[in-house]
Protein backbone atom coordinates (compact mmCIF):
# COMPACT_ATOMS: atom_id res chain seq x y z
CA UNK A 1 0.00 0.00 0.00
CA UNK A 2 2.78 2.39 0.94
CA UNK A 3 4.91 1.51 -2.07
CA UNK A 4 1.92 2.01 -4.38
CA UNK A 5 1.27 5.46 -2.91
CA UNK A 6 4.93 6.37 -3.38
CA UNK A 7 4.82 5.25 -7.01
CA UNK A 8 1.82 7.46 -7.68
CA UNK A 9 3.28 10.62 -6.10
CA UNK A 10 5.23 11.83 -9.20
CA UNK A 11 2.11 11.25 -11.31
CA UNK A 12 0.04 13.34 -8.88
CA UNK A 13 2.56 16.18 -8.97
CA UNK A 14 2.61 16.09 -12.77
CA UNK A 15 -1.19 16.26 -12.94
CA UNK A 16 -1.28 19.12 -10.45
CA UNK A 17 1.31 21.11 -12.43
CA UNK A 18 -0.58 20.36 -15.64
CA UNK A 19 -3.78 21.63 -14.01
CA UNK A 20 -2.04 24.91 -13.13
CA UNK A 21 -0.66 25.20 -16.66
CA UNK A 22 -4.07 24.59 -18.22
CA UNK A 23 -5.59 27.04 -15.76
CA UNK A 24 -3.22 29.75 -16.95
CA UNK A 25 -4.16 28.94 -20.56
CA UNK A 26 -7.80 29.35 -19.50
CA UNK A 27 -7.15 33.07 -18.93
CA UNK A 28 -10.05 34.19 -21.09
CA UNK A 29 -12.48 32.50 -18.70
CA UNK A 30 -11.10 33.62 -15.32
CA UNK A 31 -10.26 37.13 -16.51
CA UNK A 32 -13.81 37.57 -17.86
CA UNK A 33 -15.40 36.14 -14.72
CA UNK A 34 -13.28 38.32 -12.43
CA UNK A 35 -14.21 41.50 -14.30
CA UNK A 36 -17.85 40.35 -14.54
CA UNK A 37 -18.06 39.94 -10.75
CA UNK A 38 -17.02 43.55 -10.23
CA UNK A 39 -19.42 44.84 -12.88
CA UNK A 40 -22.28 42.88 -11.35
CA UNK A 41 -21.49 44.12 -7.85
CA UNK A 42 -22.02 47.73 -8.98
CA UNK A 43 -24.61 47.09 -11.67
CA UNK A 44 -26.88 50.08 -12.38
CA UNK A 45 -24.98 52.33 -9.96
CA UNK A 46 -23.89 55.74 -11.22
CA UNK A 47 -20.17 55.44 -10.42
CA UNK A 48 -19.90 51.70 -10.97
CA UNK A 49 -16.55 50.19 -9.90
CA UNK A 50 -15.29 53.67 -9.01
CA UNK A 51 -17.11 53.12 -5.71
CA UNK A 52 -14.11 50.92 -4.82
CA UNK A 53 -11.82 53.92 -5.11
CA UNK A 54 -14.29 56.26 -3.40
CA UNK A 55 -14.71 53.96 -0.40
CA UNK A 56 -10.96 53.66 -0.06
CA UNK A 57 -10.56 57.45 -0.33
CA UNK A 58 -13.05 58.02 2.49
CA UNK A 59 -11.26 55.54 4.74
CA UNK A 60 -7.83 57.00 4.05
CA UNK A 61 -9.03 60.58 4.56
CA UNK A 62 -10.84 59.87 7.83
CA UNK A 63 -8.18 57.62 9.37
CA UNK A 64 -5.40 59.88 8.14
CA UNK A 65 -7.00 62.96 9.71
CA UNK A 66 -7.75 61.30 13.06
CA UNK A 67 -4.47 59.37 13.41
CA UNK A 68 -2.26 62.30 12.41
CA UNK A 69 -4.07 64.48 14.95
CA UNK A 70 -4.08 61.94 17.81
CA UNK A 71 -0.44 60.90 17.43
CA UNK A 72 0.95 64.20 16.17
CA UNK A 73 2.05 62.72 12.83
CA UNK A 74 2.97 64.67 9.72
CA UNK A 75 0.10 64.22 7.27
CA UNK A 76 2.33 64.40 4.18
CA UNK A 77 4.29 61.39 5.47
CA UNK A 78 1.56 59.39 7.16
CA UNK A 79 -1.32 59.58 4.65
CA UNK A 80 0.61 58.16 1.65
CA UNK A 81 2.05 55.45 3.94
CA UNK A 82 -1.47 54.62 5.13
CA UNK A 83 -2.98 54.68 1.64
CA UNK A 84 -0.50 52.20 0.15
CA UNK A 85 -0.58 50.03 3.24
CA UNK A 86 -4.37 49.73 3.09
CA UNK A 87 -4.30 49.07 -0.65
CA UNK A 88 -1.98 46.06 -0.34
CA UNK A 89 -3.58 44.88 2.91
CA UNK A 90 -7.01 44.80 1.25
CA UNK A 91 -5.50 42.71 -1.54
CA UNK A 92 -4.09 40.23 1.01
CA UNK A 93 -7.41 40.26 2.88
CA UNK A 94 -9.31 39.43 -0.29
CA UNK A 95 -6.87 36.68 -1.26
CA UNK A 96 -7.42 35.08 2.15
CA UNK A 97 -11.13 35.60 2.87
CA UNK A 98 -12.36 35.08 -0.70
CA UNK A 99 -9.67 32.49 -1.29
CA UNK A 100 -11.22 30.31 1.39
CA UNK A 101 -14.34 30.14 -0.78
CA UNK A 102 -12.57 29.68 -4.13
CA UNK A 103 -13.71 26.06 -4.54
CA UNK A 104 -16.80 26.15 -2.32
CA UNK A 105 -18.44 29.05 -4.20
CA UNK A 106 -17.58 27.42 -7.55
CA UNK A 107 -18.97 24.05 -6.48
CA UNK A 108 -21.66 24.10 -9.16
CA UNK A 109 -19.11 24.67 -11.93
CA UNK A 110 -16.68 22.09 -10.56
CA UNK A 111 -19.24 19.29 -10.29
CA UNK A 112 -20.86 19.99 -13.67
CA UNK A 113 -18.05 21.09 -16.00
CA UNK A 114 -14.63 19.76 -16.85
CA UNK A 115 -12.28 22.69 -16.36
CA UNK A 116 -8.92 22.92 -14.55
CA UNK A 117 -9.50 23.48 -10.84
CA UNK A 118 -6.85 26.19 -10.86
CA UNK A 119 -9.17 28.27 -13.07
CA UNK A 120 -11.36 28.98 -10.04
CA UNK A 121 -8.36 29.99 -7.95
CA UNK A 122 -7.15 32.36 -10.67
CA UNK A 123 -10.68 33.76 -10.88
CA UNK A 124 -10.52 34.81 -7.22
CA UNK A 125 -6.94 36.12 -7.53
CA UNK A 126 -7.71 38.17 -10.65
CA UNK A 127 -10.83 39.69 -9.10
CA UNK A 128 -8.79 40.95 -6.16
CA UNK A 129 -6.03 42.27 -8.40
CA UNK A 130 -8.63 44.28 -10.33
CA UNK A 131 -10.02 45.68 -7.08
CA UNK A 132 -6.49 46.70 -6.01
CA UNK A 133 -5.99 48.39 -9.39
CA UNK A 134 -9.12 50.48 -8.82
CA UNK A 135 -8.01 51.51 -5.33
CA UNK A 136 -4.60 52.53 -6.70
CA UNK A 137 -6.39 55.55 -8.15
CA UNK A 138 -6.64 56.84 -4.59
CA UNK A 139 -2.87 56.81 -4.21
CA UNK A 140 -2.51 58.78 -7.46
CA UNK A 141 -4.73 61.45 -5.93
CA UNK A 142 -2.79 61.37 -2.64
CA UNK A 143 0.54 61.60 -4.47
CA UNK A 144 -0.69 64.60 -6.44
CA UNK A 145 -2.04 66.28 -3.29
CA UNK A 146 1.22 65.85 -1.35
CA UNK A 147 3.50 66.32 -4.38
CA UNK A 148 5.13 62.89 -4.31
CA UNK A 149 6.99 62.52 -7.61
CA UNK A 150 8.61 59.39 -9.10
CA UNK A 151 12.30 58.87 -8.41
CA UNK A 152 14.88 56.28 -9.39
CA UNK A 153 13.67 54.16 -6.45
CA UNK A 154 10.17 54.06 -7.95
CA UNK A 155 11.26 51.65 -10.69
CA UNK A 156 11.69 48.95 -8.04
CA UNK A 157 7.87 48.82 -7.80
CA UNK A 158 7.80 46.73 -11.02
CA UNK A 159 9.71 43.68 -9.71
CA UNK A 160 8.29 44.45 -6.25
CA UNK A 161 4.70 44.13 -7.49
CA UNK A 162 5.54 40.90 -9.33
CA UNK A 163 7.05 39.39 -6.17
CA UNK A 164 4.17 40.70 -4.06
CA UNK A 165 1.68 38.88 -6.30
CA UNK A 166 3.82 35.74 -6.23
CA UNK A 167 3.84 35.96 -2.43
CA UNK A 168 0.04 36.21 -2.15
CA UNK A 169 -1.52 34.23 -5.02
CA UNK A 170 -0.76 30.89 -3.35
CA UNK A 171 -3.20 31.80 -0.58
CA UNK A 172 -6.46 31.18 -2.53
CA UNK A 173 -5.17 27.76 -3.62
CA UNK A 174 -4.02 26.64 -0.17
CA UNK A 175 -6.96 28.06 1.78
CA UNK A 176 -9.42 26.95 -0.89
CA UNK A 177 -8.32 23.32 -0.53
CA UNK A 178 -8.31 23.38 3.27
CA UNK A 179 -11.65 25.20 3.51
CA UNK A 180 -13.32 22.74 1.14
CA UNK A 181 -12.36 20.00 3.60
CA UNK A 182 -12.77 21.92 6.88
CA UNK A 183 -15.74 24.29 6.67
CA UNK A 184 -14.93 26.06 9.93
CA UNK A 185 -11.66 27.36 8.51
CA UNK A 186 -13.05 30.54 6.86
CA UNK A 187 -14.27 31.80 10.26
CA UNK A 188 -10.92 30.95 11.85
CA UNK A 189 -9.07 32.79 9.07
CA UNK A 190 -11.23 35.89 9.62
CA UNK A 191 -10.26 35.95 13.30
CA UNK A 192 -6.58 35.48 12.47
CA UNK A 193 -6.68 38.29 9.90
CA UNK A 194 -8.10 40.67 12.50
CA UNK A 195 -5.10 40.00 14.76
CA UNK A 196 -2.63 40.23 11.87
CA UNK A 197 -4.02 43.62 10.85
CA UNK A 198 -3.05 45.14 14.20
CA UNK A 199 0.46 43.61 14.29
CA UNK A 200 1.23 44.61 10.69
CA UNK A 201 2.39 48.20 10.02
CA UNK A 202 -0.60 49.38 8.03
CA UNK A 203 -1.88 52.09 10.40
CA UNK A 204 1.52 52.68 11.97
CA UNK A 205 5.24 52.59 11.19
CA UNK A 206 7.70 49.95 12.36
CA UNK A 207 9.86 52.60 14.04
CA UNK A 208 7.01 53.49 16.38
CA UNK A 209 7.48 50.15 18.18
CA UNK A 210 10.91 51.19 19.40
CA UNK A 211 12.77 48.26 20.90
CA UNK A 212 9.92 45.95 19.91
CA UNK A 213 10.28 46.70 16.21
CA UNK A 214 11.22 43.05 15.72
CA UNK A 215 7.47 42.29 15.81
CA UNK A 216 7.14 44.04 12.47
CA UNK A 217 10.56 43.03 11.13
CA UNK A 218 9.83 39.30 11.39
CA UNK A 219 6.29 39.64 10.10
CA UNK A 220 6.29 38.53 6.41
CA UNK A 221 3.28 40.74 5.69
CA UNK A 222 5.36 43.81 6.55
CA UNK A 223 7.79 43.04 3.74
CA UNK A 224 5.10 42.01 1.26
CA UNK A 225 3.44 45.42 1.75
CA UNK A 226 6.78 47.23 1.57
CA UNK A 227 7.50 45.69 -1.85
CA UNK A 228 4.96 48.15 -3.24
CA UNK A 229 4.84 50.86 -0.60
CA UNK A 230 8.54 51.64 -0.22
CA UNK A 231 9.34 52.27 -3.93
CA UNK A 232 6.25 54.44 -4.44
CA UNK A 233 7.29 56.53 -1.44
CA UNK A 234 10.82 56.87 -2.80
CA UNK A 235 12.35 54.59 -0.18
CA UNK A 236 14.88 51.84 -0.99
CA UNK A 237 14.00 48.18 -0.54
CA UNK A 238 16.39 46.37 1.77
CA UNK A 239 17.85 42.94 0.89
CA UNK A 240 16.07 41.61 4.00
CA UNK A 241 12.70 42.67 2.54
CA UNK A 242 13.46 40.96 -0.77
CA UNK A 243 14.63 37.85 1.07
CA UNK A 244 11.61 37.62 3.38
CA UNK A 245 9.14 38.09 0.51
CA UNK A 246 10.95 35.57 -1.68
CA UNK A 247 11.07 33.03 1.15
CA UNK A 248 7.33 33.55 1.72
CA UNK A 249 6.63 32.95 -1.97
CA UNK A 250 8.76 29.79 -2.13
CA UNK A 251 7.42 28.26 1.08
CA UNK A 252 3.83 29.28 0.29
CA UNK A 253 3.85 27.85 -3.22
CA UNK A 254 5.65 24.75 -1.98
CA UNK A 255 2.82 24.13 0.50
CA UNK A 256 0.15 24.97 -2.09
CA UNK A 257 1.58 22.59 -4.68
CA UNK A 258 1.96 19.81 -2.11
CA UNK A 259 -1.68 20.13 -1.03
CA UNK A 260 -2.92 20.48 -4.61
CA UNK A 261 -1.03 17.40 -5.78
CA UNK A 262 -2.20 15.34 -2.81
CA UNK A 263 -5.86 16.40 -2.60
CA UNK A 264 -6.79 17.74 -6.06
CA UNK A 265 -8.85 14.67 -6.97
CA UNK A 266 -10.78 14.81 -3.70
CA UNK A 267 -11.94 18.42 -3.97
CA UNK A 268 -15.10 17.69 -6.07
CA UNK A 269 -16.18 15.07 -3.50
CA UNK A 270 -15.73 17.53 -0.62
CA UNK A 271 -18.12 19.95 -2.30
Amino acid sequence: MTSSAVLHEPDQRTRALRDLYLGLLDWRVWSFLGAHDIRQRYRRSTLGPLWLALGMAVNVASIGLIWSTLFNLKAHEFVPHLCLGMMVWNLILGMCSEGCMSFISAGGYITQTNRPLSTYVLWVAWRNVLIAAHTFLVYIGVAAAFQIWPTAQTLAVIPGTALMLLSTTWLPLTLGILSARYRDLPQIIQSILTVLFFITPVLWRSEQLGERAYIAEWNPLTHIIDLVRAPLLGEPLSPFTWGMALATAILGWGLALYLFARYRQRIPYWL
